[in-house]
């Protein structure tokens, strides 16, 4: 027998962090399709057509009842999901876990972001679509309505904050409260920029299962790769000679 073929499996195990990039690259690559897929589908049968004239309406009921309380409400409700934001959200909650060794939870929020980062890219780069036509309380570029990225992130966001803290503790308080934040926040986004004349309802409901894509996906790739850790910790722990005799 070559005793190179007594090497353990684990040997042959491809590092988890890798498993862990390997399956965000791949179902990046999936949800950057599926956005330009949803991009195409509203460009083609929402503009033009009925659902876009249910855009317009839209756009319009908000525009007609502005106040300068509701303008200024809005603004903070569109900075729960501005970038700084949640670079300083995410920021604070890595550093947190990391400190704690939490390596999996912070592998989740740094993966979802990501992913949702780099679909924003995509979709905004290939799919142009004109913002709602009425007067906007914020200078972007016009051509950049689909999708909305703040709904897009918030719920990236706050729905990965919310596994993270429902995979730490089972206080019934803690996992509502982070439950909560990850449904209301994206709402509150998502009103916002509609409110504020930056995007139409179907930018918003696109931007929002997009982010929900991003989360499964952040979620699926850290678990790939914490399955794999487990078989080479598991493969690690075996007697030597069950490793000799298998490799047999």
């Amino acid at each position: 027998m070559d005793i190179r073929g007594a090497r353990t499996r684990s040997e042959h195990h491809v590092h988890p962090v890798l498993v862990t990039a390997a399956v965000a690259v791949l179902g990046y690559l999936v949800l950057a399709a599926c956005a330009l897929a949803l991009g195409a589908l509203v460009t083609n049968l929402v503009v033009g057509h009925s659902l876009g004239g249910g855009d317009a309406d839209v756009a319009r009921w908000f525009a007609g009842r502005r106040t300068p309380t509701w303008n200024d409400l809005s603004l903070v409700g569109s900075y729960v999901a501005e970038t700084v934001t949640v670079f300083a959200v995410a920021g604070i909650a890595v550093v947190v876990l990391a400190w704690h060794r939490c390596w999996p939870q912070c592998a989740l929020i740094v993966v979802t972001l990501l992913v949702e980062a780099g679909v924003y890219l995509v979709a905004t780069y290939f799919v142009s679509r004109n913002r709602p036509a009425v007067p906007r309380l914020e200078h972007l570029i016009n051509s950049d309505s689909f999708p909305s990225g703040h709904t897009a992130a918030s719920v990236a966001l706050y729905g990965s904050l919310a596994i993270v803290v429902w995979s730490l503790t089972r206080k019934a308080w803690w996992r509502g409260l982070f439950l909560a934040l990850a449904v209301v926040a994206p709402i509150v986004v998502a009103t916002s920029r509609l409110y504020r004349g930056m995007h139409n309802v179907t930018d918003v409901v696109s931007g929002a299962l997009l982010g929900a894509g991003c989360v499964a996906v952040g979620y699926l790739a850290v678990r790939a790769g914490m399955e794999s850790a487990h078989e080479r910790r598991v493969e690690r722990a075996a007697p030597q000679g069950l490793r000799l005799e298998e490799a047999v």
